[in-house]
């Protein structure tokens, strides 16, 4: 199979949908090319090892992260549509510009058309946002006939997706995000070595977050929650992985150092995926009191037990029974579900095997790209079994 995604930004380090679905297809033995923008001076095309081709495109505008290519671009794509004849079109997501493009070219050059409607959460709904929401929906209305297959992560997304849209529920294919399995896991040799690295003592206990440094993710009420607790025992040690907005940074770095438990609260860089595998061995606890991240499900993969949000959309990470959930802005509820596990080493080790079980069982990327196969036959045969295509 013929198979192009596109994105509006590809990071290879960061390991996206796109990413690892790619890898995983190419695996497999079909071609795979993904179409993105251009960073800086980053290279038109490149093949990555992982076997799949990487076309980086110029664009003429950004506004709000969606790019419009420029015309020059345009006239590529229809050559690289002429002479490659791809079989799928992944959209991510499926109202941007350069995906509106590929739709609109469906009927002439036969091929399929499937993708995402909704890739996050927006806690912060500015006028622009607003303004490029209404126009998503526009879009999506004028489009939605020539959609093969529309996707959605889980049952929470996909009830947002037929409020938004007007889709129902039974034409949505609910496809969950994943882990690389043989990646993320536990490993107590770099556990050893992470630690003395970073100067921790084998019985500290030590809570993690990984990820961007934004309002939405909410990392203060987490060094709010865990206060009171490094106040009772300074073996609890809080590791912050990640970098984002420089104010919200500032703001968190203060706001350390005003609770007076700078000597526990470790900021560190934002490290390649390859390296996030040791510094989830190194953990105890892994939690994300904000907006829902990928990275939940590769620290359970790593055997951590989970403290998140409770949320509609990312309550499958915990579904077997490897963590907690807690009320958004709550940070007495939070701080509880912390002193438990942090108080409780046999509770973590049985929460962390059953997080583990979760990512084998059904949160892995092989898994995974098997369900996106099962959706592209399904369009390429006109007619999808959705009840098939979500495992039921």
């Amino acid at each position: 199979m013929n198979i192009v995604i596109t994105v509006e930004h590809f990071d290879p380090n960061k390991g996206y949908l796109e990413y690892y679905l790619a890898t995983e297809l190419a695996e497999l033995g079909h071609k795979v090319s993904i179409f993105t923008f251009r960073q800086n001076h980053e290279t038109i095309q490149r093949k990555f090892k992982d076997g799949f081709h990487v076309i980086r495109l110029s664009h003429i505008a950004e506004l709000n992260s969606i790019h419009i290519p420029s015309l020059k671009e345009l006239i590529f794509i229809i050559k690289f549509i002429k002479k490659e004849k791809p079989d799928i079109i992944h959209c991510q997501p499926l109202f941007s510009p350069l995906s509106l493009y590929f739709i609109f070219w469906k009927y002439i050059y036969n091929y399929r058309i499937t993708g995402s409607l909704i890739t996050g959460v927006s806690s912060n709904w500015s006028i622009i946002k607003s303004v490029l929401f209404s126009l998503t929906k526009l879009s999506i209305k004028l489009v939605k006939k020539k959609i093969d297959v529309f996707f959605v992560k889980n049952k929470g997304y996909g009830s947002i997706v037929s409020k938004s849209y007007g889709i129902l529920l039974k034409d949505l294919v609910i496809i969950p995000l994943g882990a690389k399995k043989t990646l993320f896991q536990f490993d107590s040799k770099s556990r050893k070595l992470l630690r003395k690295y970073l100067n921790l003592s084998n019985d500290d206990v030590v809570v993690v977050y990984s990820g961007k440094l934004i309002p939405s993710k909410e990392i203060d009420i987490l060094i709010k929650a865990i206060k009171p607790i490094i106040k009772q025992n300074q073996k609890v040690k809080l590791m912050i992985i990640g970098k984002g907005e420089e104010c919200y940074e500032e703001y968190l770095h203060n706001l350390v150092s005003q609770l007076k438990i700078s000597n526990n609260v470790i900021f560190h860089p934002l490290v390649h995926r390859t390296d996030l595998p040791n510094f989830y061995s190194a953990g105890d606890i892994a939690v994300w009191p904000g907006t829902p991240s990928i990275s939940i499900i590769e620290a359970a993969s790593n055997s951590l037990p989970l403290i998140i949000q409770k949320n509609p959309v990312s309550i499958y990470k915990v579904e077997y029974g490897n963590g907690f959930v807690y009320k958004k802005g709550d940070v007495d509820e939070l701080s509880g579900y912390l002193e438990i596990l942090i108080n409780d080493a046999k509770l973590r080790q049985e929460m962390g095997k059953r997080s583990r079980l979760l990512v084998e069982k059904k949160l892995n990327w092989d898994n995974i790209a098997q369900l996106y196969l099962n959706a592209y036959k399904g369009a390429l045969d006109s007619v999808p079994e959705v009840d098939a295509l979500i495992g039921k």
